[in-house]
């Protein structure tokens, strides 16, 4: 059933959100310890690709073979692999033989001038002691060496809270419905943006599974990533992987602010929701080669000591000032900066909650340049493996879902002609408040359907 007025949208999603939005907001103020979560997580996905990659079953999106977790769960790095500026790959096989080791392979990227080193042996926790303190204690006389590892990247450290039903859903199914052309003509009575003629780079875990078509138009204009839709179960038949449908959430975030963009995909996370940072450069950069004005980037992974990745930091450096890149600032509640969302070349987005106040768990600091609403956030969702439902919707929470909605926004803007400088300017003016927050940004008030029905589900007192 769709919903043509706009009220009645809100006032309907309200009703959808009321019964489950306490479970959500419980289960991310409740979750002990984050990091550790995160190291279970870790320790349990390098078991399941030590066994995939046995049985000839893993994923080209996937981080690889092996991962090493470093120290407490400080940074996930692909095993016997490191990164650098090819053209001081003398000084970095010098400095590698200091510790005993070697570069048995090298894949290079002529396009960005940087090299994928197979390294053996290979003592992930020295190496990374080193290069901390390289970073700390640059040596005079020369440039310092550009190099770090093949980090393991991540849907933004989004937590999942699970309610049974079948399978164990990453996030809380609603009942709603709402037809995309019924968006598409309220924001034009509205005076807003719809995106028109933009085409959109939204770099996560892909859309949908296979074999599944929406019939309420929101797959109309999404583009299919160029392996293939996902498999959602890959560990057990009709049970999801802990990042199902996270692309297919991030990208009904883009379209409900831009519903007449053109979406697409490029896979650079598994269903888990790992992947590794040689791959996100490339899908960023094939996103720029195929016309992208606009790219979301829903993943990355903290970089605690600054040490840096030379593949993410080139393939950003080398996108046009004519495309903007926006990227989710993560869910760890800590200063600690999120790549690629702290890099200068991207809008770094934070989270809030439906009262336009920050979320206790999002990341902040100097780098976050917005924060928009991440909790509730209803979109998109894949089918019930176990259970099919006609275009689903769900609920979720995490600033991967706050950067898709800017990203709209700054697609919508576009779409009438602003340049992205322009763009983001027009994004500031949007601001619930006379001043950014030296935390958080700019504090968006987007007219947003998620805040509005978390209004009315939830009253001031």
């Amino acid at each position: 059933m769709a919903h043509e007025d706009p009220q009645q949208q809100r006032e309907l999603l309200a009703g959808a959100i009321g019964p489950d939005y306490r479970e959500l907001e419980e289960s991310f103020a409740s979750a002990p310890g984050r990091g550790r979560e995160s190291y279970v997580r870790l320790s349990r996905y390098a078991e399941y690709v030590r066994e995939a990659a046995a049985g000839n079953s893993l994923d080209p999106a996937s981080a690889g073979p092996s991962i090493d977790v470093i120290g407490p769960g400080v940074r996930a790095v692909v095993t016997g692999t490191v990164i650098a500026v090819t053209e001081q790959l003398p000084r970095v096989a010098d400095w590698l033989a200091g510790f005993g080791s070697s570069i048995v392979s090298q894949d290079d990227d002529p396009d960005l001038g940087i090299s994928r080193l197979g390294v053996d042996p290979f003592d992930a926790d020295s190496l990374y002691a080193a290069l901390r303190d390289m970073r700390a204690n640059p040596a005079g006389g020369e440039p310092p060496l550009e190099i770090s590892f093949d980090d393991v990247t991540y849907t933004a450290i989004t937590f999942k809270p699970v309610r049974p039903q079948g399978n164990a859903d990453p996030a809380v199914r609603v009942d709603f419905a709402l037809n995309r052309a019924d968006v598409v003509a309220s924001r034009k009575d509205r005076g807003l943006p719809v995106g028109e003629g933009v085409v959109v780079g939204v770099i996560d875990g892909g859309f949908e599974r296979e074999g599944v078509a929406r019939t309420d138009g929101w797959g109309d204009n999404v583009i299919d990533p160029p392996d293939g839709r996902p498999p959602l179960d890959p560990m057990q038949p009709g049970v999801f992987a802990p990042g199902a449908g996270h692309g297919t959430f991030v990208t009904g975030c883009v379209l409900r602010h831009a519903p007449e963009a053109t979406i697409r995909q490029y896979r650079a996370v598994d269903a888990w929701g790992f992947g590794s940072s040689w791959r996100l450069k490339d899908c960023i950069k094939q996103a720029v080669q195929d016309g992208c004005q606009v790219i979301n980037i829903s993943l990355g992974f903290e970089d605690p000591d600054l040490i840096g990745s030379p593949a993410i930091s080139a393939a950003l450096h080398a996108v046009p000032s004519s495309v903007v890149v926006v990227a989710a600032a993560g869910n760890s509640g800590t200063a600690i900066p999120m790549l690629p969302a702290s890099h200068t070349r991207a809008v770094g987005v934070g989270g809030l909650k439906g009262d336009l106040n920050p979320v206790a768990w999002s990341n902040y600091g100097p780098w976050v340049d917005f924060s928009a609403v991440a909790m509730p956030v209803v979109s998109l969702y894949v089918e019930d493996i176990t259970d099919p439902q006609q275009d689903p919707w769900g609920m979720w929470a995490g600033t991967s879902f706050a950067a898709p909605k800017v990203a709209g926004e700054l697609a919508g803007f576009v779409g009438e002609g602003a340049a992205p400088s322009d763009a983001l300017d027009r994004l500031r003016a949007r601001s619930a408040r006379p001043f950014p927050s030296p935390d958080y940004g700019y504090v968006l008030d987007l007219d947003d359907d998620d805040a509005a029905a978390y209004v009315l589900a939830f009253p001031p007192q």
